[in-house]
């Protein structure tokens, strides 16, 4: 006799969302078997974020012509708006897409988003600020 918990699927469907086809999986079921586990390695991708905690890559883009926007904002430079300009950018943006140069070194987040073919940078700053995200970028040795 078949377990009431168990779908026939072989699959643990979640409380309220029963499975009915093999393909058609609830988002909290749970394999129960080698083959149902395979069979969900296969049918949901793998996505591992990088040792700076992005999940970031070129079949996330919705469109293979979209090009990301990557933002530097130095909030200690000029007239002190930085965090005006953040607040803003974060509110267009995804905040990932914003890093504060306060908070730290830009490279780490340049190495996260270079892995995408395209990017464009916006560095949000004084000449200083400029300069600092050109030469890090030279220091990379990235191929053009």
């Amino acid at each position: 006799p078949e377990s009431p918990l168990r779908s026939r699927n072989g699959f643990y469907p979640e409380a309220s969302v029963a499975s009915s086809s093999q393909h058609d999986l609830a988002f909290f079921d749970a394999p129960i078997s080698n083959a149902s586990l395979k069979q969900l390695n296969r049918d949901v991708p793998l996505t591992v974020p990088d040792k700076n905690g992005y999940i970031i890559g070129d079949d996330l883009l919705p469109d293979s012509q979209w090009t990301p926007l990557l933002v530097f904002v130095n909030s200690r430079s000029g007239s002190q708006q930085g965090q005006l300009i953040l607040m803003q950018l974060r509110r267009l943006l995804n905040p990932i897409q914003i890093w504060d140069l306060a908070d730290g070194d830009p490279t780490p987040v340049l190495r996260s988003f270079l892995v995408l073919s395209r990017l464009r940078i916006l560095v949000c700053g004084g000449d200083g600020t400029v300069s600092w995200i050109i030469s890090t970028l030279e220091n990379m040795k990235l191929e053009r």
